[in-house]
Formats: C-alpha cells, sequence, structure tokens
C-alpha cells in the first residue's frame, strides 16, 4: 500500500470576490469603526489593526463564552478594542493595554467619543508589568493578544493564570508574517522572535493545559484556545 500525503485544503476559494463578499455579508462596519480608523489616519498611526472579519470572529468568540470581562494586550487606535467592547454585555468591562502614553491618551478620547467611556480603560505602560494591576478584577472571561511578538509566551502565560475554566484566549499575527514554520538556528535577526512565536503554539496546542486549541486561517493566523 503506497502512503499519500495529507493535504489540509485541496482546494483554495479564498479569492479576492469571494472574501469581498463574505466581509460584506458578515462583518458590516458602523460610523464608529468610521470615525477610529480615520482617528488613526489623522494621528499617523500604522495601518496593523484587525481587519472588520478578525473583530467579527472576536465577537463570535466573545459571545460564545458569555464573557463579560475581557483583555486586550495592544490597543493601539481602539479599532479591536471598538469590537470587543461591541460584544460585551451593557455591565461588561474590556481593560485594553498600550504601552505607548501618547497613543493612549487619543485612544482613549477616540474611545470615549464612540460611547465606550464606560465600558472601556485604557491601562497604560508596558503589559508585561500592567497586566498584574488588574488581576483582582478577574478571574475574566475572554483574552486577545495582539501586540509584542517576543512577548506572546509571556502573556499567553497570564492568560492561562487569569482566565475562568471555560474562557477563551485569541491571539493575532500567529503566523508571524508567514516565518513561523522557520529554523530559529537560521533565521538571524528573527530568531527570537520565531523561538517565541512557536513556543507561544506549543503551549497553545498542550491539552494538558488547554482544552481545545485550533488556528483559525485568517490571513494573518487567529490562534484560539478554551482554558481547562
Amino acid at each position: 500500500m503506497t502512503s499519500q500525503k495529507h493535504t489540509e485544503n485541496k482546494s483554495d476559494y479564498q479569492t479576492p470576490e469571494v472574501l469581498d463578499y463574505i466581509r460584506k455579508s458578515f462583518s458590516q462596519e458602523d460610523t464608529r469603526h468610521t470615525y477610529i480608523l480615520n482617528q488613526m489616519q489623522k494621528r499617523n498611526l500604522p495601518a496593523i489593526q484587525i481587519g472588520a472579519s478578525e473583530g467579527k470572529i472576536l465577537q463570535f468568540l466573545i459571545q460564545s463564552c458569555h464573557a463579560k470581562k475581557a483583555v486586550e494586550i495592544g490597543t493601539l487606535g481602539g479599532y479591536s478594542a471598538l469590537w470587543i467592547a461591541d460584544a460585551l454585555p451593557q455591565e461588561g468591562k474590556l481593560y485594553t493595554m498600550e504601552y505607548d502614553p501618547i497613543i493612549a491618551t487619543g485612544t482613549e478620547k477616540a474611545l470615549q467619543e464612540v460611547g465606550l467611556a464606560e465600558k472601556v480603560s485604557v491601562v497604560v505602560g508596558d503589559a508585561n508589568k500592567t497586566l498584574k494591576t488588574i488581576e483582582p478584577f478577574g478571574p475574566f472571561d475572554f483574552c486577545f493578544i495582539d501586540a509584542d511578538k517576543i512577548s506572546y509566551p509571556n502573556y499567553l502565560f497570564w492568560a492561562e493564570q487569569n482566565l475562568r475554566a471555560g474562557g477563551i484566549v485569541a491571539a493575532d499575527n500567529a503566523y508571524l508574517f508567514g516565518q513561523v514554520h522557520l529554523d530559529p538556528h537560521t533565521a538571524g535577526e528573527n530568531a527570537p522572535a520565531i523561538l517565541a512565536m512557536q513556543a507561544f503554539i506549543k503551549r497553545l496546542s498542550d491539552p494538558s493545559c488547554f482544552a481545545v486549541s485550533a488556528m483559525i486561517p485568517t490571513g494573518e493566523g487567529l490562534a484560539i484556545g478554551i482554558k481547562k
């Protein structure tokens, strides 16, 4: 008997036309999303936020675990924070971490302008340190990671310690811009990020740590796991 290599996806129908149709069908933005994006452009922030389709996936995950308390690591202009906050109930709360105090000030103002002054708290500083300051408000139901890639293992460990059982962690850019599979010993200056992301994926995919984990094949790779 000859063995055949198993292929995960025998066909790829993700043409730009199909993706545009799906986005328009499931991931409509409103005037608040447009406002946040316009403010980001005026503030010269890099356009590295998630897309509307990823925002909708986050909302699906948040509501599937009936989240009330959420954490976001990596605020930037507040676009993803808007998607997350909208998925929480009226009494829900999002704590979002932003390293840069100047960016944080502008984003906090933008989030206030779209009606999220009470629902979202922007925490300023290095998340490796500031996450500890919100631990008294836990345990949390949902954690979204979209910040410096080298710290992903640290952020995942924090989520593992501070999510309730059944809570969900999600992390963007898990493909590491197409480099996650590379041998870090031959990756040069990219080695630290590759080592970190591989350690992150190894931990997240370990069934002794997370009950179920998977990679949603978005353009950037959205890794998800359910806390045991």
